[in-house]
């Protein structure tokens, strides 16, 4: 199958706690999500390896939503690095990959991905405009979630 590759642009945080902790958080799969917020279930692992299903309600058009269901591979580089590859789901290809790097004080998050989509030119439009955006916005917002809920963490222990 032909593709057309779209990276995003790296997003960084610093989130103040310590590595360890923040990799558990990320990688806490199967842990139920309150509300309609995203939620995930393990359905492989073999030491490090991961097969993980996903649903995630993401943003369409006029206040609409829509859950979309993705299995992804996830390999544990503990604690430095989560990476994933969506085996099923909407897209061509996504790659992924989180790096948790210690600075003082906390952690260094960096998170990248590599999408694929088809359709050619208005593949490459929508992928741009929509998914590309969508997606960017989604991974900020879930690493700010994440910075506040573990830093009040932090600061109880």
């Amino acid at each position: 199958m032909s593709f057309i590759r779209i990276r995003l642009s790296p997003i960084e945080v610093e989130i103040r706690a310590h590595r360890s902790l923040v990799f558990e958080a990320m990688t806490a799969f199967g842990e139920a999500a309150p509300g309609a917020g995203p939620s995930s279930r393990v359905l492989s692992r073999d030491d490090g390896r991961l097969l993980v299903e996903f649903k995630t309600s993401v943003p369409l058009f006029l206040g609409m939503r829509r859950v979309v269901r993705t299995v992804e591979r996830v390999i544990l580089h503990e604690p430095e690095q989560v990476e994933f590859e969506e085996m099923e789901g909407p897209l061509a290809m996504r790659r992924e990959r989180i790096t948790l790097e210690e600075i003082d004080g906390g952690t260094h998050v960096r998170y990248e991905a590599e999408l694929g989509v088809g359709g050619w030119v208005l593949g490459w439009l929508l992928g741009m405009a929509f998914v590309r955006t969508k997606l960017g916005r989604a991974v900020w917002e879930h690493l700010q979630e994440m910075k506040e809920s573990m830093e009040a963490q932090a600061t109880k222990s």
